[in-house]
């Protein structure tokens, strides 16, 4: 009796810790500074492609969304080199200003520019215009207005998109980190550079590192929370453990993205990358909630992981932190209804990270229980986590999809861009993943549980099995990381890449 009231105080328990969790990721992610739409360059005086017949004073870039300059912001290259000017922001950060230090006369020229969305991601692009007369006329210079319309499309102006791509007339993307605090060399073809693409993709797998670790504390939580009960609370040390561990892989993650995508913003420039006020001014947007909350959290979890989940409070306040971060770098801030896709961003990677770290903690647990020479007991196991899990691959699936709509402005971006094609891949992976688990589910886990009633007389069979259902949790999470790594894309990547 006593030990019936205990496990009904302890579900009581772990149910009031779930709303917990689940209640303040969504309220810090709602308090949290967003954008609310996609960022573009709305247009530019003078227009892409435009003549002026008069000298020109000044370059302005109109967004639609507040953006920060980066680096220079706007570097201008004419008939005899490099501008200089004054780069300045007006209008609440829509607007960038660069004012040369002498009028731009008859000539050639480029403006490349660069500038942090609000969600952190960095635009870049550049476009050309013409100065064809010297003399200032009846309007004295003013704002150098060429003759073409200075309201362009932003097709026109080769603009940059957080989230759904077109960066430049000719070069240029949107790349997870930002900021930066170098001279550019006034290059416009040093924004894509083999060091930049190497340090774009060590930036992302820095950024899969994070997730992973955060999935797999996550879950291993969770899992200790609705597998491990009875007996099997035994293990719970051995799954919080990995809690734990998970912590440190997340700080190692973050640590490589903010190294490696200061580099990229540095377009490969390790002295300028490396440098303090570099690295500090990388952090543009909410890439300082971002980054700044998963490795609050991750510190928790390190810290905070014991070996009980009732003593692991600290953990659980780490796991709320990290998805805080997580769900702050993706696109989910620059799309709307913001309220109905920051839920589905929540219960999407709340799902992941209870199907991931479910699937990472039963394959460790079996490996843990054939090597210590204990029964397995599988089947009890994978009957709880079975459940679970169909639970998590629907949630998934319903999630990711109203994600999807919400990103992507039109159907086509699904086979049009390799963003869609990378989610299309994703989505792939992530049904023979289900086919996997639902084969265990109908097959493997009914088996375990028929056999476990008579155990001595199918103890070898049994063994069997559950060596079946050990190996099966290690190709899932072989196909797992495959998911991970593609996810850690997709949320770096602008939808047009």
């Amino acid at each position: 009796m006593r030990r019936a009231l205990a496990r009904v105080r302890s579900g009581a328990v772990v149910n009031r810790a779930a709303v917990a969790v689940c209640a303040a990721l969504v309220l810090a992610l709602w308090c949290a500074p967003s954008a609310t739409a996609h960022t573009k360059l709305e247009s530019s005086v003078p227009a892409a492609g435009s003549t002026s017949d008069r000298p020109v004073d000044e370059v302005t870039l109109r967004f639609t969304l507040p953006v920060s300059p980066l680096g220079d912001g706007i570097v201008i290259d004419g008939p005899e080199g490099a501008v200089a000017a004054d780069v300045a922001a007006g209008d609440d950060g829509l607007v960038l200003v660069a004012t040369p230090s002498d009028t731009l006369t008859v000539g050639d020229y480029t403006v490349t520019w660069t500038a942090a969305a609000q969600d952190g991601h960095p635009l870049e692009g550049t476009f050309d215009f013409t100065v064809t007369g010297t003399d200032p006329g009846e309007h004295g210079g003013g704002a150098g207005t060429p003759s073409a319309d200075p309201t362009t499309t932003p097709g026109e102006t080769g603009t940059g998109d957080a989230d759904d791509g077109a960066t430049g007339s000719d070069s240029g993307s949107a790349h997870d980190m930002s900021g930066m605090d170098h001279d550019m060399g006034h290059d416009p073809s040093a924004m894509d550079t083999p060091a930049s693409r190497v340090a774009e993709a060590i930036a992302r797998l820095g950024g899969a590192a994070a997730l992973w670790g955060g999935l797999v504390a996550a879950g291993g939580l969770a899992f200790v929370a609705f597998v491990l009960r009875g007996r099997d609370e035994v293990d719970a040390p051995v799954v919080l453990r990995l809690a734990r561990w998970a912590g440190v892989v997340i700080l190692g993650g973050l640590v490589v993205r903010v190294l490696a995508g200061s580099v990229l913003v540095a377009h490969g420039d390790l002295a300028a990358a490396v440098s303090p006020t570099a690295i500090a001014d990388s952090f543009t947007g909410t890439t300082l909630w971002d980054v700044g909350l998963q490795a609050a959290g991750a510190v928790a979890l390190a810290a905070g992981a014991r070996r009980t989940l009732r003593g692991s409070w600290l953990a659980v306040i780490g796991v709320v932190l990290v998805g805080a971060g997580q769900v702050l770098g993706g696109h989910s801030n620059t799309v709307e209804p913001r309220w109905l896709v920051v839920t589905a961003d929540v219960a999407h990677l709340a799902a992941a990270a209870t199907w991931v770290g479910g699937v990472v903690s039963t394959g460790l647990l079996l490996r843990a229980r054939r090597r210590d020479g204990r029964d397995l007991d599988a089947a009890l196991l994978g009957a709880r986590f079975s459940v679970v899990a169909a639970v998590s691959v629907t949630v998934v699936g319903v999630a990711g999809v109203v994600l999807a709509v919400g990103i992507l402005e039109r159907p086509e971006q699904l086979w049009q861009s390799s963003w869609g094609l990378l989610l299309l891949a994703k989505v792939g992976v992530v049904g023979v993943v289900g086919a996997i688990g639902a084969y265990n589910h109908f097959q493997v886990v009914p088996r375990l549980t028929a056999r476990r009633r008579t155990v001595v007389q199918h103890a070898r069979r049994s063994h069997r099995a559950g060596g079946m259902l050990r190996r099966s949790a290690g190709r899932e999470t072989t196909l797992m990381v495959v998911i991970v790594l593609l996810t850690a894309w997709l949320v770096a990547a602008s939808v047009g890449e």
